[in-house]
């Protein structure tokens, strides 16, 4: 029988358990509603569950955990996460370690889908890539030399909390708007909303916004949609470009939702890069994710596969 890792795939809203064998593919997976207001052990009762549940009887290869950041990969401990209550400072690794009696290995969710890109996805054919998974929010992982880039504490990363805009004293908020700020779903909805509230002969006037509702007005011909998605095209490519920058990788991959417009953002995107970059650092290829929402789960799998990537004291 072929060997089959246990990937756990913890979210504020969901968990989804699952057996996936070598090739990346997902044999059987469970999925409920996170607890999340309810403290970590009740979580930790709800994974257990979901593990007994897909294993039934089954023997699996190892165990791995992705889960929202920041975390400590070298620990297995959570510092906050802000979708999780009581997940502060919290020993996500041992508790469950001890809750399966198996060996767990722990890692942030971009970076585990960065992994899965790389073994399974549109990573195979590269060894230095960027993953970005844009979605409410914008994470991802960083591959160079074929395995993850984690710094210390293995948090290397954090894609969305890069700043990158001068004039943020004019904002409203406690913090520098960063890249996560400007360029997530949410904000695109928020400069949406604001801007057709202004112009009555959009067809998003007095309507509530979300992402998708933008990029769908903008297929259908909608000027003020198209100019929106222009811009956050731009935002994109600007937070591309200075990775690239200090990256120099052969690739960007763009997951998560917002990667469903791919074919509508990608033109733009190339664009803002080929008028920021400098010299010697054109030629970066730009790639739609490929492994979707599973990407997180088959990645924790893959660092059972490939136990090489996985994160090491």
């Amino acid at each position: 029988m072929a060997e089959l890792a246990l990937a756990i795939d913890l979210g504020g809203t969901q968990i989804r358990v699952g057996l996936v064998d070598a090739l990346g593919q997902i044999v059987t997976q469970q999925s409920t509603g996170t607890r999340a207001l309810e403290g970590p052990f009740v979580v930790i009762d709800q994974i257990s569950d979901l593990c007994a549940q897909v294993l039934a009887g089954t023997q699996a290869k190892g165990a791995a955990i992705c889960a929202p950041g920041p975390l400590d990969t070298i620990s297995g401990r959570v510092f906050g996460v802000q979708t999780l209550k009581g997940f502060e400072d919290f020993p996500l690794r041992d508790a469950l370690s001890q809750s399966l009696s198996l060996p767990v290995q722990v890692e942030n969710d971009g970076i585990a889908g960065a992994v899965a890109e790389l073994c399974y996805g549109a990573g195979r054919t590269y060894s230095d890539f960027v993953y970005i998974t844009i979605s409410t929010g914008i994470g991802g992982g960083i591959i160079l030399d074929g395995k993850p880039l984690r710094g210390r504490r293995g948090m290397a990363g954090h894609l969305g909390h890069m700043f990158f805009h001068r004039d943020w004293p004019r904002f409203a908020g406690a913090h520098m708007p960063c890249f996560e700020d400007w360029g997530a779903g949410p904000a695109l909805a928020h400069r949406a909303m604001a801007r057709a509230a202004l112009d009555p002969a959009s067809a998003l006037h007095n309507r509530a916004l979300d992402a998708r509702a933008v990029y769908q007005a903008a297929t259908q011909g909608d000027i003020l949609a198209q100019n929106l998605v222009q811009d956050e095209a731009t935002l994109l490519g600007i937070g591309c470009a200075s990775l690239i920058h200090i990256l120099s990788p052969q690739a960007i991959i763009l997951g998560g939702g917002m990667s469903q417009a791919f074919t509508q953002l990608a033109p733009m995107i190339e664009k803002t890069l080929s008028n920021h970059l400098k010299p010697g650092f054109d030629g970066v290829e730009l790639h739609c994710a490929q492994l979707g929402t599973t990407s997180s789960l088959i990645g924790a799998a893959a660092l059972v596969f490939h136990p090489h990537l996985a994160a090491r004291a």
